[in-house]
């Protein structure tokens, strides 16, 4: 049903999304030095999460000890700049742990957390709202998993103590306001499902569906939710057996959806064995529909090859993406490119160097079809573990960009490593650097300049000679605008609106505007200099009416004009475009060749009117009074 429902969405959102690939962006954003969020100290106790919405606003969660009791905290992310961490737990005495979150556009903001055993969430509903207090949700909880959509529909997983057992559970976030799943989201309940390694993770679809994957039994599934509602079908996502050996079992669950719920990868780590020799493998299973096809090796390698482990997965607004994935004992990063709708693809190494420890890399998606992979790149006794990264664009990944700064000392991937990305294809890299009272919570970010825009060519003539100078806005997600303004080679001054009025007056003339589009971050973004003419003097005439100013007999009108050239080339001059004469007596003319004629059909006081226009919409206005007389008998 829900494929039926969406294929023809599909097929409109499609031509659109890959009619705006092309762009006059550069193919890689530009790698920014790392900002310290939180530290140098001790104190802190891990990063958690990292999320952007759509339109780039978001935020990041860890874990920081405050006297000695853990506390959650979070900075929200606002126009590219992360703030100052608000502890949002600060009216517990005791420790909370597992915090989670994820962010919806418009500044939508959720962190959830376990205290006391008890799930709780805190809100922050617009960027310029603070974060709420905050809500318990269900009490024996742990393991939460959390995720909005475009559309800021939200879902919230978690293990539940269920008697003797363990159930997954599920809470739907709807314009505030939280409700609990219709049932038990696992196979059998209080089976001790959601625990361990099968900890559930949730991924929320554009349309609005959720998608839950866990670990049951050795085994992984997934199910859909929507609305407060469980599917009553449940797919399983490992397999029984392949290349001749038998599964062990199955664990590490991770999810990802576009907005298409109708289609969803899980990937996870399987284990098998043929009896003498054991495999640990990374697999993706493509759920279409309410089943899910056969299982793909999510990690690139030959069956009986270098072993996997660490799933890891990203899905970009149309089921594009990556799986990802570490090789044991060479430490090297893999990832499996995903086609349309999560569909498997080819898979690559996408690290260069050997690796002395485990990289734990982590994908993101930004914009429609582009995307990033970092991961800890550890050299060994040459030197100390650093943030790598690779951004994908053009169905290939750039090279290899060094995210953290080696003054602050090593990182640690082992404490934390997320990254996450707008629809403008910003991308923020969040790690633990340090150790001991050294220890930081660091952002790096790439970020693209500017987007692109346009200085208009029209009017183009002007007729002030302090004209308002105006130009389209480029999109930028990440930080007020601002722009450089120059006139005629020469710099004029900068604005933060997309308009400018010079100080002081212009000449008659010719004369070229360019406006660089600079970001917060300093990046920079030039339009194509527009031409345009000053010509604020209005143009000048004379007149002269000839004949007897009598009922019936002609008057002959003569006008004399020029465009005032302020001492420009009259080339430079807009010209003189229309001349009207109004006789007074409702009638009106055109003078085409500086003469008209005119009867007047009765007698009386008559004003007459000349308006003389030029190109630039200059008027002048020639006026005579006139007495008509009536027709001698």
């Amino acid at each position: 049903m829900a494929l039926r429902r969406r294929i023809a969405v599909l097929a409109v959102l499609l031509p659109l999304a890959l009619a705006g690939t092309a762009s006059a962006q550069p193919a890689t954003p530009v790698m920014q030095p790392p900002t310290t969020i939180d530290g140098p100290t001790g104190a802190i106790q891990g990063l958690s999460g990292l999320s952007v919405s759509r339109d780039g606003t978001g935020g990041l969660v860890y874990l920081e000890a405050v006297n000695g009791v853990n506390h959650v905290f979070v900075s929200p992310l606002t126009g590219g700049v992360f703030g100052t961490p608000v502890e949002i737990d600060a009216g517990f005495t005791g420790p909370s742990s597992q915090p989670v979150i994820a962010a919806g556009d418009g500044g939508l903001l959720l962190t959830a957390f376990i205290n006391a055993g008890e799930l709780f969430v805190v809100s922050r509903t617009t960027a310029s709202a603070a974060l709420g207090v905050p809500q318990g949700l269900y009490a024996n909880a742990m393991n939460p998993s959390i995720a909005l959509s475009i559309h800021s529909a939200g879902y919230l997983a978690f293990t539940a103590a269920d008697g003797s057992g363990f159930d997954v559970r599920d809470l739907y976030y709807n314009a505030g306001s939280w409700r609990l799943g219709s049932g038990p989201v696992n196979v059998t309940a209080a089976d001790d499902a959601g625990t361990g390694l099968g900890a559930p993770k949730v991924a929320a679809a554009g349309d609005g569906e959720g998608v839950v994957a866990w670990g049951e039994g050795g085994h992984v599934f997934a199910r859909r939710v929507w609305f407060g509602m469980v599917s009553s079908a449940v797919a399983q996502a490992d397999v029984p057996s392949m290349s001749g050996f038998t599964e062990v079992a199955a664990s590490s669950p991770m999810i990802g959806a576009g907005d298409n719920s109708s289609f969803s990868d899980v990937t996870f780590h399987e284990v098998f064995t043929n009896g003498s020799a054991t495999i640990s493998r990374v697999l993706m299973s493509r759920l279409v529909a309410s089943a899910f096809q056969v299982a793909a090796e999510g990690d690139g390698q030959a069956f009986t090859g270098p072993q996997a482990t660490q799933p890891g997965i990203a899905m970009m607004q149309y089921g594009n993406g990556f799986v990802t994935s570490e090789l044991q004992g060479s430490n090297q990063v893999w990832a499996m490119i995903l086609g349309q709708n999560g569909a498997a693809g080819p898979s690559q190494q996408v690290d260069s160097l050997p690796n002395a420890t485990a990289p734990y890399p982590t994908a993101a998606i930004a914009g429609d079809y582009t995307g990033l992979i970092a991961w800890q790149h550890d050299p060994g006794v040459l030197s100390s573990p650093e943030i790598r990264a690779r951004f994908y664009s053009s169905a290939t990944f750039g090279p290899e960009l060094v995210a953290s700064d080696p003054s602050l000392g090593p990182t640690n991937a082992a404490e934390g490593l997320f990254a996450a990305g707008d629809h403008g294809g910003d991308v923020a890299i969040a790690f633990v650097q340090g150790t001991g009272s050294a220890t930081r919570i660091e952002v790096a970010q790439l970020i693209y300049p500017p987007g692109s825009f346009s200085v208009p060519s029209t009017p183009r003539y002007r007729t002030s000679a302090n004209p308002t100078l105006t130009w389209s806005s480029p999109r930028e997600l990440w930080g007020p605008t601002s722009y450089s303004v120059s006139l005629d080679g020469v710099a004029a001054g900068t604005t933060a609106g997309a308009s400018f009025t010079p100080t002081a007056p212009l000449s008659q003339g010719a004369h070229t505007l360019a406006v660089t589009a600079v970001n917060a971050h300093g990046l920079t973004s030039p339009a194509a200099p527009a031409r345009f003419f000053v010509d604020s003097l209005p143009p000048v005439g004379q007149l002269r009416l000839s004949g007897k100013e009598r009922v019936g007999a002609t008057l002959h009108l003569r006008v004399r004009y020029s465009d005032v050239s302020g001492g420009v080339p009259a080339a430079d001059t807009s010209g003189v475009v229309t001349v009207f004469v109004n006789w007074g007596d409702r009638t009106t003319s055109r003078i085409r060749v500086q003469t008209a004629s005119h009867q007047y059909l009765r007698p009386g006081r008559f004003r007459l009117t000349i308006t003389i226009t030029d190109r630039a919409g200059n008027r002048s206005v020639l006026i005579k009074q006139i007495r008509i007389s009536k027709k001698k008998k």
